[in-house]
């Protein structure tokens, strides 16, 4: 019964001990271009995650969260760009050294280079983030992109979802690169 006991006091330290990801406030935006000089921003409102101590994190975005600004448009990109009925999240995963970041002090910022691991619809590639991180209190760190990852259409296969929007809205052309951007917070 002591072992018992003793298994479960560990296991709900070491669930208490990971970081979660703090969603009101966070944020993560991306950039469209059409025609080739009208540029439009963005963005999922929900995203969730999470991240060990080991410094393995992992952040779900629930496709449905998609935010344009025009309904017809969500709609649209739902359906035909990330068939969010078959595919409802996109996921990323990665690793950061955690041992110095907890070093850091209050207010201080780590720069690292980190692959992603990324997932669109049935597609993983792996993606490399210019990230900082700055340890906010000894509870709460933010990590946000230093310069906005460049995401091809190509690489996830959403390149025939853009032709698709393309024609449903009669556009010459939609860019199939897309900056995205994103700060989180993370506290435990």
């Amino acid at each position: 019964m002591k072992k018992l006991m003793l298994a479960l006091a560990l296991a709900a330290g070491s669930a208490q001990a990971a970081w979660q990801l703090d969603a009101q406030q966070s944020s993560l935006h991306f950039v469209t271009v059409k025609n080739d000089v009208v540029a439009e921003t963005h963005s999922f409102k929900q995203l969730q995650g999470q991240w060990a101590d080991n410094g393995q994190f992992s952040v779900e975005i629930p496709v449905q969260s998609l935010d344009t600004m025009i309904p017809i448009r969500n709609e649209r990109m739902l359906e035909h760009l990330f068939n969010a009925k078959q595919f409802p999240a996109i996921k990323a995963a990665g690793a950061l050294d955690t041992a110095k970041i907890t070093a850091l002090k209050t207010g201080a910022v780590h720069q690292e280079k980190v692959e992603l691991s990324l997932t669109l619809l049935d597609q993983t590639q792996k993606v490399t983030v210019d990230l900082c991180v700055v340890k906010l209190a000894d509870n709460r760190v933010l990590a946000y992109t230093k310069a906005p990852v460049l995401i091809k259409a190509i690489d996830f296969k959403l390149d025939g979802g853009v032709k698709k929007l393309q024609e449903i809205a009669k556009l010459n052309r939609i860019e199939l690169v897309v900056p995205v951007s994103f700060d989180v917070q993370f506290s435990r």
